[in-house]
């Protein structure tokens, strides 16, 4: 059933509810009230008869003459004679049975429309009073007609005005959901009606939108998180091609040739053996940092954390010329994330920039954010990279990354600790002409 069928049903059973109890209640309250004035009027009629007056005749045609409602009054003799005194009221024309007689003396009797009330007469013979219900009853059917054709236009009345209240409203619900058809249907460009207001048709219109903005986005990370698995799937396949490649080329050389021939053949399987493993294990730590959770946070200083890996790098080069200046920082993070994210920093600087090149670190906390800046004055990145930021896989300089050693997931690695960590990495053209690597976390 339609939303609009349900409204005007609703509407009309209130309109029929409250027409009939009120009208009802009104209409027997009112036909109550008449038949209790003509019970009264006529037990006042009798009670001003005094039955052993010899002028009881008289008074009751004085009585008849002031009643307030028509009344006829009929003197029936010992013999049973009917003679009529008084006919306002309804017609006598016979005689009461003697059971409605004794049954009315003092008191007023129905029979049928009609309301019968005796007297006995001290000198002989019967007054008997009757008066009639047939004017409450017509009222009684004038006003029930009046409560139908009341309700009737109440209820017209109320349907009008349903429909004024309700029609943008109603209208707004099927463009809305015409639009909720066509969002299931996969077309999340459809537009959903800007209604302004706080009705619960509005609130509905924002919901639906909001969700066809989460679902759009979600549909976006969806699509680009399938091109970089396809992506990743592609270069992981091309960078363990290589070593295997070579691996199978130098296996062959283990069967054949001198012994010279054999033990280099199997040196460069076990230098090709090593790489796989550093190069599968970096992939099993970027997939670890996609899990949820996989942060294992605890307080630490993180300054500390930041000098001892540059010392380390010290160790391996004490003529390098590193500038630290570390804010004292307490943070609730994962030391270990830290301090493998800090690794690949300085194992980068020891490949790729040059001894002779400044390097400076800065430590500090502001608006709530960790901030960590680390500038070299090496080669930097190739033209464009900065541009591209860091993508999962992805090798910024192939060439240098293999002559080093490296696996090229160093700066993937980086960007998911970052994220693992709730914070984020920015890649920029350094002040001293390299590399400019900024980590920034939140401060818990």
């Amino acid at each position: 059933m339609k939303l609009t069928t349900k409204v005007y049903l609703a509407t009309a059973l209130v309109a029929t509810l409250g027409a009939a109890t009120l009208g009802s209640a009104s209409i027997v309250l009112g036909y109550q009230g008449e038949r209790t004035v003509i019970s009264k009027s006529l037990k006042s009629d009798v009670a001003m008869v005094d039955p052993t007056n010899l002028d009881a005749l008289d008074d009751a045609l004085i009585s008849a003459q002031s009643s307030q409602v028509p009344v006829s009054i009929a003197f029936i003799d010992a013999q049973r004679r009917l003679s009529v005194i008084a006919s306002d009221g309804p017609k006598i024309t016979e005689s009461p049975a003697a059971a409605a007689l004794l049954a009315s003396q003092g008191k007023a009797i129905e029979q049928g429309d009609r309301l019968i009330s005796t007297l006995k007469l001290e000198q002989g013979g019967y007054l008997v009073f009757e008066t009639s219900f047939a004017s409450a009853n017509t009222n009684l059917g004038k006003n029930i007609q009046g409560l139908v054709a009341i309700y009737l236009a109440t209820l017209a009345l109320m349907v009008a005005l349903v429909w004024l209240t309700l029609r943008r409203d109603l209208r707004s619900i099927k463009i809305i959901n015409s639009a909720a058809l066509r969002i299931a249907d996969g077309d999340l460009s459809s537009s959903i009606p800007n209604k302004i207001g706080n009705s619960e048709i509005a609130g509905l219109a924002r919901s639906l939108r909001k969700m066809v903005e989460r679902l759009s986005d979600a549909l976006e990370v969806e699509k680009r998180s399938k091109l970089s698995m396809e992506s990743f799937v592609a270069d992981a396949s091309h960078e363990l091609r290589t070593p295997l490649t070579v691996i199978r080329g130098y296996s062959e050389l283990l069967t054949q040739g001198d012994a010279a021939l054999r033990k280099s053949a199997s040196e460069k399987i076990v230098r090709e053996v090593d790489k796989m493993s550093v190069l599968v294990g970096d992939l099993l730590l970027l997939a670890r940092l996609g899990e949820v959770g996989a942060a294992q946070l605890q307080w630490i200083e993180i300054d500390t954390l930041v000098r001892e890996a540059f010392d380390d790098l010290l160790i391996l080069n004490s003529k390098r010329s590193i500038k630290l200046t570390l804010a004292k920082v307490a943070i609730r993070t994962d030391p270990d994330l830290v301090a493998k994210f800090l690794n690949n920093v300085t194992s980068n600087i020891h490949r790729y920039v040059p001894v002779s090149a400044k390097v400076e670190v800065s430590l500090k906390k502001s608006g709530g954010k960790i901030l960590l800046a680390i500038e070299d004055g090496g080669s930097g990145l190739p033209d464009g990279a900065y541009e591209k930021g860091i993508r999962s896989f992805k090798r910024f300089d192939s060439s240098r990354s293999k002559q080093a050693g490296g696996t090229g997931l160093g700066m993937s690695i980086m960007g998911a600790i970052a994220e693992s960590l709730g914070g984020s990495v920015e890649l920029s053209k350094s002040k001293l002409g390299g590399l400019s690597i900024r980590l920034q976390l939140p401060a818990k």
